[in-house]
């Protein structure tokens, strides 16, 4: 008898990070009936069964009111934190050369105001009218609306920042050359992205242990809005391809969600999440909990 995730058998899948077609596909899920390849060379883990690109594409479009309630549940803190050091990094990167830095997918303006008050020129881009909005009242930057093909120009910027974008895409070697091409020659490239964790790995074995029945993790984990959970040799490789010169990539445990927000997408009801997260809390903030991204330095070469 077939088992889960053999009728994929006859299709030749291809891990989206390093190339590779050494994969192996876990079990459907009963709940959601995603399917999680993981690449055996390099460890990247993805949703083979994503829904079409317009559909993923319209569940961006929040208007203010909803994206706000997203804002909402950041943790703050951390967010911020993370903020001053990338831009401490990239100052150094880049030198005494240009401040014109471009935010992908930039949210609400958080970081690019932050780039600004830290003498950058800051500049970025959202699918979603209603952060667009969001921006312009809090912080008075003006956003693109679209993705970066829809920029004109080349060589553009001295620093490309992405805030969990990767992960998002379809077709993410398409954003990468897109940024090889608006980043001017010896520019410099920051990117977070989720990382495949212990806590991911505890999940697949959920899953195949009851043949897709306890997939509650990986269908929080591995969905439309993130395709893609990478690995550090991955991530590397991916950027090699795409023409950058891997400066860094580096796990790191940062958690930009209110633990109560995240364990209550989860499934737990709100008082038991409001519990557990304490427990949490202290672990996120002590540095004790797996690192769930990834932080890459690349730099575009000069020739």
């Amino acid at each position: 008898m077939p088992g889960p995730g053999s009728e994929l058998a006859a299709t030749r899948l291809v891990c989206p990070a390093c190339g590779a077609d050494t994969v192996r596909t876990g079990p459907r899920s009963r709940r959601s009936g995603s399917i999680v390849a993981t690449c055996k060379r390099c460890d990247c883990h993805w949703l083979t069964n994503p829904s079409p690109v317009q559909q993923i594409a319209e569940s961006y479009d929040f208007d203010r009111e909803m994206y706000a309630e997203y804002v909402a549940a950041k943790r703050h803190g951390t967010l911020e934190d993370a903020y001053e050091v990338t831009l401490r990094r990239l100052g150094e990167l880049i030198g005494s050369g240009g401040r014109e830095l471009f935010d992908v997918g930039a949210g609400a303006g958080e970081f690019v105001a932050l780039a600004r008050e830290r003498g950058f020129e800051p500049h970025g881009n959202e699918l979603a009218p209603g952060a667009i909005e969001m921006a312009k009242e809090q912080t008075g930057v003006e956003l693109h609306h679209g993705d970066l093909s829809t920029l004109e120009g080349d060589n553009l910027y001295d620093a490309v920042t992405m805030w969990c974008v990767l992960a998002h895409v379809p077709d993410p070697d398409d954003l990468l050359a897109q940024i090889l091409r608006v980043l001017k020659p010896g520019g410099v490239l920051f990117l977070q992205t989720p990382r495949w964790s212990a806590m991911d790995t505890a999940g697949l074995a959920a899953a195949r242990l009851s043949r897709g029945r306890v997939t509650r993790v990986l269908d929080r984990r591995v969905t439309d809005a993130h395709i893609v959970l990478n690995s550090r040799k991955g991530l590397t490789t991916q950027a090699e391809r795409a023409g950058f010169e891997v400066i860094e990539v580096k796990p790191v445990a940062r958690y930009s969600l209110q633990t109560q927000s995240y364990l209550r997408s989860l499934g737990l009801p709100e008082r038991a999440a409001r519990v557990a997260a304490r427990g949490f809390d202290v672990a996120v903030d002590r540095d004790l909990f797996f690192r769930n991204v990834l932080d890459l330095y690349a730099r575009k070469p000069l020739a």
